[in-house]
């Protein structure tokens, strides 16, 4: 029985492909698909109102787009070809407020982003670079070869992420055992194969396996608790798994993100 309640759940009619997150704004941005209609669908979220700001709207190419980041209140979404060809052939910038499209290249490659703009290739020129207005598209300057790469490998110094993901521990790593334990003493379960790891303050944040049921499928669980053992929230995530799966929740400022059934996303307020 979990002590903390969700302070934010909403359910999509399509799978929850992939969560990216803007700290900064407190949104949350996903990416949701219906096989059948092969479509992609985005909705925007925001974990500070808790409020969806938009929803199910189906931007670029109906199946083939997805999305790449979020900065500043800015979306940045990508078009791919076929999974045989995974390169990029578009992009576009939403608005992560209200989910109107501000601008689109169909014929450029996003390379890198910053805080003040988006560094993309040449349509005419693949070794040739430009870094363009994140509102507008308008150009702001060429960037060199040479300046593209030091961009790569820039660190933002002085800067932190409030956005964390958790730490992965399989069977072989000697944590592994004593969280393993400790979820045990916890829980009663016996956690297997992979286990994601998080502190928070005084709160660990556990994501784990077990086998549950007939013919060794498998279930995933989240697990909150503080430093008393005193547990907070304790919730099946997914049961009938074949196998695991990776970054499974995370944090943005005090908000553990946690994905239920495929098609569920609930926040809760961990502080």
């Amino acid at each position: 029985m979990s002590v903390y309640t969700p302070s934010f759940s909403a359910v999509f009619s399509g799978v929850i492909w992939k969560i990216i997150a803007d700290s900064e704004q407190g949104l949350i941005f996903v990416e949701t698909r219906d096989g059948e209609k092969r479509k992609a669908y985005f909705h925007g979220i925001d974990l500070q109102s808790k409020k969806t700001r938009w929803t199910d709207q189906s931007i670029l190419d109906p199946w083939w787009s997805s999305l790449k980041v979020a900065q500043k209140g800015n979306l940045l979404l990508v078009t791919f070809n076929e999974p045989d060809m995974p390169e990029q052939r578009g992009f576009a910038v939403v608005d992560g407020t209200s989910g109107k499209l501000k601008w689109g290249k169909p014929d450029a490659q996003v390379m890198h982003t910053e805080a003040d703009g988006v560094i993309i290739s040449k349509a005419d020129d693949e070794n040739a670079y430009l870094k363009v207005d994140w509102n507008t598209g308008a150009t702001l300057k060429e960037i060199s070869l040479k300046e593209l790469f030091s961009n790569f490998n820039k660190k933002k110094s002085g800067e932190e992420s409030e956005v964390l993901y958790p730490f992965h521990f399989d069977e072989e790593n000697s944590f592994f055992i004593k969280i393993q334990q400790y979820i045990e003493i916890l829980t009663k379960h016996k956690a297997i194969r992979m286990i994601e790891y998080l502190e928070k303050g005084d709160k660990v944040l556990i994501s784990y396996y077990i086998y549950e049921g007939e013919k060794d499928k498998i279930a995933n669980y989240i697990l909150v608790a503080d430093e008393t053992g005193t547990v907070l929230v304790h919730e099946k995530l997914r049961g009938e798994l074949s196998g695991i799966g990776m970054d499974t929740f995370f944090v943005m400022k005090d908000e553990l993100v946690v994905v239920k059934n495929n098609n569920e996303l609930t926040a809760y307020v961990i502080k």
